[in-house]
């Protein structure tokens, strides 16, 4: 499992990060304070490290420029933006991500640092109702098993083939909404024995409204966050207004 360290004064911060980095499956080793932060790299090897500036700015960590770049060369170093008094500005490193988070610009990130073949998108794994048209007139029901930003899976009987045009709605429960949009099949899971069976299809949206997607994103938002502060991985009080809304 990799493991990813994370340096910050904040409290609130790392009881938000800690809960979301496990979920995604890493070993994840948290502190606040500077003159620990030599040892646990020394210790455990991490893949990445993810550092407030104040930390950075700690004369307990006393790290010059060289041993900065140094670093910089063994593993990934991304610094929280943080205020700090200007005699005490730290070296920064060459990337930075913005407090409060935003949980899909965080997830990007890591997937982009951390992982040799990065996922794009943040899925949402779910039960939801949902219809899909090919003819944009006689709509049959499916389920909805996983959900992002750009695309569904339904679990259905295969009535469709890669590359097919369909029109998918699905509601977006707890905010009253509904999600209509034009998609196109990527690819089609077929009945077989070695996978028990099962069958369905995946489709990437085509189109979508402003809104549409403002609000697609505030339900993967807001149904990710209620899974997190749930999971036998969450630890401390989970204070999840430390990410953008």
């Amino acid at each position: 499992m990799k493991s990813i360290l994370v340096a910050d004064n904040r409290s609130e911060l790392l009881a938000t990060l800690e809960p979301i980095l496990k979920h995604w499956g890493y070993r994840v080793l948290s502190t606040r304070k500077a003159s620990q932060v030599m040892t646990f790299l020394r210790e455990s090897a991490p893949c990445l490290l993810i550092i407030g500036e104040a930390i950075l700015a700690d004369p307990e960590l006393a790290l010059d420029a060289d041993m900065l770049d140094r670093l910089a060369e063994a593993l990934p170093i991304v610094a929280l933006k943080q205020e700090v008094p200007a005699a005490e500005a730290p070296l920064i490193p060459s990337e930075t991500l913005e407090v409060p988070l935003g949980l899909f610009e965080l997830f990007s990130f890591i997937q982009r640092k951390v992982e040799n073949y990065p996922r794009h998108n943040l899925r949402l794994r779910l039960r939801l109702p949902g219809m899909y048209s090919i003819d944009n007139n006689n709509f049959i029901l499916a389920e909805i098993l996983n959900l992002s930003m750009h695309g569904l899976f339904f679990k259905a009987a295969a009535r469709v083939k890669k590359g097919d045009r369909v029109t998918v709605v699905f509601p977006l429960l707890g905010q009253g909404k509904e999600i209509e949009v034009k998609a196109t099949v990527l690819y089609v899971v077929q009945p077989e024995a070695k996978n028990n069976f099962f069958q369905g299809f995946a489709v990437g949206f085509d189109d979508g409204t402003e809104n549409q997607r403002q609000d697609l994103q505030q339900f993967i938002r807001e149904h990710f966050l209620k899974e997190v502060s749930t999971s036998r991985n969450g630890v401390g009080d989970f204070a999840a207004e430390q990410l953008k809304s």
